[in-house]
């Protein structure tokens, strides 16, 4: 079964856990137990880092390795806890566990990208990592996000161009990678285009700020103000592009 860290975990953990507790006829024998204990403990451990509740998943995560170190998807989990907390070497280790007990973990790949992203590493290590994920799991579009914005903060928006509109393929009504190749196709100076994908990954007036944003980056501040002015105009509850205008506007005041 796929992993992904979303909610959904936390309402089949909770439902299978009313079951059991319902349950009087019919019991299963220990040894089935205790591999359903496991496999709800592991559902919860997932819940729990979807939910960004780092320091409870790692003691479900520590709790179950110990009981079971050869499961790659626990080493990965964890890899992903760590590194959320900044612990990056104990993440590289366990993501490296991971990949050495299965070396088809897309995810432990992509985890470990991330990490060296967010890290800084020299290099395209991170890359290669992407592009093993991308490999192992072709249909997950938010592998083919990573490798874009990996080519995007190095410069290399042809290539984070085209991973973009990969994982697009797959996902084509994800708004971050739409708002993310929309800041590719301002670098490219192709703004009728990035204003198309901004449209489609949000308001319309997130449309203006991000287009102005791109605007900005271009070095066009008369044409990047005039969108912050609309966005902040479309809609004043937007800090984003309130605080555009009173940091790119000067001139023309502090509010629309």
């Amino acid at each position: 079964m796929k992993r992904r860290l979303d909610g959904r975990w936390l309402g089949v953990v909770l439902l299978a856990l009313l079951g059991c507790s319902r349950s009087t006829t019919n019991t299963p024998p220990a040894d089935k137990m205790a591999v359903n204990a496991q496999a709800l403990r592991k559902e919860l451990a997932f819940a729990l880092a979807g939910h960004r509740e780092w320091s409870a998943a790692a003691r479900q995560l520590l709790d179950l390795i110990a009981q079971h170190p050869n499961d790659p998807e626990l080493h990965a989990l964890i890899g992903t806890v760590y590194r959320e907390q900044g612990l990056f070497e104990q993440a590289e280790r366990s993501y490296a566990t991971a990949i050495r007990l299965d070396p088809k973990n897309a995810g432990a790949y992509a985890g470990r990208g991330i990490l060296r992203e967010v890290r800084g590493d020299v290099g395209d290590a991170a890359i290669v990592d992407f592009k093993a994920a991308i490999g192992l799991a072709p249909n997950e579009g938010a592998y083919s996000n990573n490798l874009g914005v990996a080519f995007f903060v190095r410069g290399r928006y042809e290539e984070a161009e085209a991973a973009l509109q990969e994982g697009l393929r797959h996902e084509p009504f994800s708004r971050r990678m739409r708002n993310n190749l929309g800041f590719v196709y301002g670098k490219l100076r192709q703004f009728d285009r990035a204003k198309r994908e901004f449209e489609h990954g949000g308001s319309s007036d997130e449309a203006e700020n991000n287009l102005g944003f791109a605007l900005e980056q271009s070095g066009n501040a008369r044409a990047a103000c005039a969108h912050y002015r609309e966005a902040a105009t479309v809609n004043p509850l937007l800090q984003a592009a309130a605080e555009n205008v009173r940091r790119a506007c000067p001139e023309e005041g502090k509010s629309p």
